[in-house]
């Protein structure tokens, strides 16, 4: 059975909001927006050992928050960065939110108004 783009969406976003979850990844995707870093140096700005960077950039690749590559000069060194496209289902996700919300507001106050109408009236 093939997934329809509905679930796709969903399981994007899941995994998204999984990865964002935690302090430590979100500090990893702040320092990784400033700038492509090496493993080793992000371990080390956000005082985590290898093992445990591991886990956590698993996590954050699987979710396509995060990419890595090597290097021109060294094949062997992997260098993290978050990609261009990485937030634009989470940007979406809440501009939804938002537009929800604001026609919830609206409705709101539009029907507080009328009702303070007709207590005036009153």
């Amino acid at each position: 059975m093939k997934a329809r783009p509905r679930d796709t969406e969903r399981a994007v976003l899941d995994a998204a909001f999984t990865a964002l979850s935690d302090p430590a990844r979100r500090e990893m995707i702040r320092l990784l927006a400033a700038q492509p870093r090496r493993a080793g140096e992000l371990a080390e700005r956000v005082r985590m050992s290898p093992q445990a960077l591991s886990r956590h950039l698993r996590i954050l690749r699987k979710a396509g928050l995060v990419t890595d590559g090597g290097i021109e000069r060294d094949a062997r060194v992997r260098v993290y960065r978050v990609p261009e496209h990485a937030f634009e289902s989470l940007q979406q996700w809440l501009a939804d939110a938002e537009g929800l919300w604001r026609r919830q507001l609206s409705a709101f106050k539009a029907c507080a108004e009328e009702a303070h109408a007709r207590s005036a009236k009153s």
